[in-house]
């Protein structure tokens, strides 16, 4: 007479479940921040670059204009906006400041600056002595760590010190 078997149980245990839903929990957040990071990256970009007319505008001021601005936002390109910008402004020195909209409730209401510079970077350009000289690079920032660390890398300096012109 042949003794019955009970079948081989197959499967995985509660424990094996339990961890594989705890890692792949754990990977979620991991991704979730990261692609949180990407898109807050990617529009700032577009803020970076709702500028451009501006720039395009100061820097063709500088070689053309026969005396400085009377006043902040003399060069031009004042009042712009788009989607991720609710207004860009400019300073008697043709420092452009964007205000950030719409993006993330950390970084909406802060600036970016851009701040027209001689071509070896040492000082900012200044209409009163720098008219008829073109802008030789641009120093791209803001005076807020949380926008600067949402920039693009070659944008993240501290422009601080700009912050405190007056802009129209």
């Amino acid at each position: 007479m042949a003794v019955a078997r009970a079948p081989a149980q197959a499967g995985f245990t509660l424990i094996e479940l339990m961890i594989a839903v705890a890692i792949i929990g754990l990977l979620a957040a991991i991704a979730l921040g990261q692609w949180r990071d990407y898109t807050r990256r990617a529009r700032m970009s577009e803020a970076v670059l709702a500028a451009t007319t501006c720039k395009t505008r100061v820097s063709e001021s500088y070689l053309s204009l026969p005396e400085p601005p009377a006043s902040a936002g003399a060069w031009g390109c004042s009042g712009g906006s788009s989607h991720f910008v609710s207004e860009v402004q400019t300073s008697p020195r043709g420092v452009i400041r964007v205000t950030v909209a719409n993006l993330d409730p950390a970084v909406n209401g802060l600036h970016l600056h851009l701040v027209p510079m001689r071509a070896d970077g040492s000082a900012a350009l200044d209409p009163a002595a720098d008219l008829g000289n073109a802008v030789g690079q641009w120093l791209c920032g803001s005076d807020a760590e949380q926008v600067r660390n949402a920039l693009p890398a070659n944008c993240r300096q501290d422009t601080s010190t700009f912050a405190a012109e007056t802009f129209e």
